[in-house]
């Protein structure tokens, strides 16, 4: 269930955005056109997908491309002419367009988009599509930095080569000195975290439900007669406690005797 929701939510194709992108910088809108071209925006899901998930099937792959194909699919670029236009009738004209629904969003790239103070304005019928603002945010960042770099004569090949992560071959060793894989302990300690959330759940519902019946068939009004709320409550808690400490202890000794 947990692993089918989210890739149901994420296959799910929406409306492509229609955007105006404003450059006033003139440096930046081309690079950024071409970060969110369908080719490279799918390139780039697919490639991070691969990455991040390892040993995939045929059918894991198929899923990959269907899902990148559809975030390439994100925006539409509309033309908008800007010559001799001042800023202010040229974002009431935006807004104007926005309202009138010709258009879904619109960026304006300010002169000095290359100063890390700079702000970007950015207006969306569909604030709440986090995955097209995500797309556009990644997008933007990729051709301010690009930028910044060919300013620096910094090649952006040679950047990723020097900042590509590690990897990190993590092996776990027994009390022999002797090499043991790490896999198993990973997935016992998930599923020791997962008993221990299910078992606290289920105490505390144990809790409830019995503070509930007592209230409900009088029986809490006979034992105030005889013992004070709070004794009450902590007797309650250090018996359903106890009892929650006791299964844990099973457990873990049944672990161990099988580890």
């Amino acid at each position: 269930m947990f692993a089918i929701v989210p890739s149901i939510i994420f296959s799910i194709k929406g409306e492509a955005t229609r955007i105006i992108i404003v450059d006033q910088s003139g440096r930046i809108g081309a690079r950024l056109k071409e970060n969110l071209s369908p080719e490279k925006i799918s390139a780039k899901v697919e490639q991070t997908a691969q990455e991040k998930i390892k040993d995939l099937n045929a059918s894991q792959e198929d899923k990959i491309k269907q899902n990148a194909k559809h975030a390439g699919e994100s925006f539409i670029f509309v033309q908008y002419e800007t010559e001799n236009k001042p800023i202010e009738q040229i974002r009431q004209e935006l807004i104007s367009k926005i309202a009138g629904e010709e258009i879904d969003a619109y960026l304006i790239i300010p002169k000095d988009s290359e100063n890390p103070d700079s702000k970007f304005e950015f207006f969306s019928r569909k604030a709440g599509d986090f995955v097209a603002n995500s797309v556009l945010e990644d997008g933007l960042n990729e051709a301010v930095r690009s930028k910044r770099l060919e300013d620096a004569n910094i090649s952006e090949a040679k950047l990723k080569e020097l900042s590509k992560s590690i990897k990190l071959d993590t092996k776990s060793i027994d009390k022999k000195g002797d090499e043991k894989d790490s896999t198993g302990i990973l997935v016992a300690s998930f599923i020791i975290g997962l008993m221990i959330y299910i078992t606290l759940a289920i105490y505390g519902q144990a809790i409830m439900s019995a503070v509930v019946e007592e209230k409900e068939t009088r029986i809490a009004e006979i034992l105030f007669s005889s013992a004070r709320p709070f004794e009450l409550m902590m007797g309650k808690l250090v018996g359903v406690g106890l009892a929650a400490l006791t299964q844990l202890g099973i457990w873990i000794i049944s672990a161990s005797v099988l580890a």
